[in-house]
């Protein structure tokens, strides 16, 4: 039973400690300004944690996904032309956002109605100068499957700015949004120093720029960061049209439900990143059907994780809410109970975008995700108009289940994948699990017996 699932448990087990780490470092740290800023200012914080996290998104949209595949999927000696076109993108587009942020910040903050977020984004367009080396570095572990080296980035990056942020609340310092933003880039260099300590542990890199290449690498790359593009406006739409149409207050009872969203995507983001290299693998050398099998499996087992944590919070939402910003964010509840079904869907999409990635139809997921993007804004103004803040919830969930539809279809058609395979497996992989538990206890008990 151990063996069966090798593979997963060896390879998920970084991966999955970086994600719990991640999310639950950054909830401490969620909690701890909830509590410093007042709800407006949290609001603007939400707004900017929004931004922040599309712009590192479609970084590594354009760069992570292309040379996972390249180097997975290309004769060996074409490396150094991908680690070339890997390094020279990354670049490229540091600089592009730089500008953008330098020039658009003030339109962004008069946009979502969020004062002061225009000097937070120009704090952050310096601190990309950082995220460039820390993102190239995460990209190399990812297509070598060094989560190791990736979960000790994270955690340094992440408890860093914790422990920064709660050193300057206890010592009685007024942390205002601009020395938060300041913080959250400066951390990202004890990551940089934590990846250059396990970059030692790999064949050092040649470079050789080949244009042929790198335009090949670019065209595959601009696919996908146009999907990862249009995928985060999607999920980001609720948030950044309360804040527009409604106020920055409600954006705050927003980013309350958002941090348990986060919690309950664990799953679905460890395993597709578990995934997306031995699907780019099957597809250069296997079958369509091993490709079926590994997305339906993955999905499953996304969700065997996710609907216990949406049954928990549907229970202990009051409760979950005061443990995480207080007795003022209450109002959240009305939003929490719809967002959390969010989670349901979010495995099928994740992993629909990796396998049309790793079968080399990037284009499939771009133009899905843009359709559906300009969808849920129509639908967010719409129901906003009627039902405020919880509009915007309800406009997103049945955006949510149109693109679920819509994928499925695709996948029914593509390789046979079907929903009633899928939730066969559910009870499945929950009697794997007694199994794996059960042994685990066994050698447990003859071990200190």
């Amino acid at each position: 039973m151990t063996r069966k699932y090798a593979y997963w448990l060896d390879t998920g087990k970084y991966a999955m400690l970086q994600k719990v780490f991640s999310i639950l470092l950054g909830m401490l740290a969620f909690m701890l300004l909830a509590r410093i800023f007042v709800p407006a200012d949290f609001g603007v914080w939400g707004l900017f944690i929004i931004i922040s996290s599309i712009i590192e998104t479609c970084r590594n949209a354009l760069v992570r996904n292309g040379y996972i595949r390249f180097i997975n999927s290309r004769p060996g000696d074409t490396q150094p032309a991908i680690e070339a076109a890997a390094m020279l993108t990354n670049g490229i587009f540091t600089v592009v956002l730089m500008l953008l942020l330098v020039l658009s910040g003030e339109l962004f903050e008069q946009l979502f109605r969020a004062p002061g977020l225009s000097v937070m984004l120009w704090y952050y367009a310096a601190g990309l100068l950082l995220l460039a080396p820390f993102s190239w570095f995460e990209n190399f572990f990812y297509s070598r499957m060094d989560f190791r080296a990736i979960f000790w980035m994270y955690f340094v990056r992440n408890a860093s700015f914790l422990g920064l942020i709660l050193f300057f609340y206890l010592a009685g310092y007024s942390v205002s949004k601009n020395l938060a933003v300041s913080v959250y880039s400066l951390v990202l260099l004890p990551g940089i120093l934590i990846a250059i300590y396990y970059f030692r542990f790999h064949p050092s890199v040649r470079v050789n720029l080949n244009w042929a290449l790198l335009k090949e690498f670019l065209n595959y790359g601009k696919y996908v960061l146009g999907n990862n593009f249009f995928s985060l406006i999607f999920v980001s739409t609720d948030s950044f049209m309360t804040s527009r149409y409604v106020s920055s207050v409600a954006l705050s009872y927003y980013s309350t439900g958002a941090r348990l969203l986060n919690f309950a995507d664990i799953p679905s983001q460890v395993l597709g990143d578990i995934m997306f290299p031995r699907a780019a693998r099957l597809v250069a050398s296997g079958t369509d059907e091993e490709v079926r099998r590994i997305y339906e499996r993955t999905v499953a087992a996304s969700l065997t994780l996710i609907i216990p944590i949406i049954a928990l919070v549907l229970l202990f939402t009051d409760t979950i809410i005061l443990v995480l910003a207080g007795p003022q964010y209450l109002e959240a509840r009305h939003v929490l109970v719809i967002l959390i079904f969010y989670a349901l869907f979010l495995p099928f999409l994740k992993q629909f975008g990796n396998i049309m990635d790793a079968r080399g139809l990037p284009h499939y997921n771009f133009w899905l995700m843009l359709v559906m993007a300009i969808v849920n804004i129509a639908l967010n103004y719409i129901l906003i108009s009627y039902f405020g803040y919880r509009g915007a919830a309800i406009g997103t969930l049945t955006s949510y289940v149109i693109v679920f539809i819509i994928t499925q279809y695709v996948l029914y058609k593509a390789l046979g994948v079907t929903i009633a395979r899928i939730l066969y497996n559910i009870p499945v992989l929950y009697y794997d699990y007694f199994l794996l538990i059960k042994g685990f206890l066994r050698k447990r008990h003859k071990f200190l017996n």
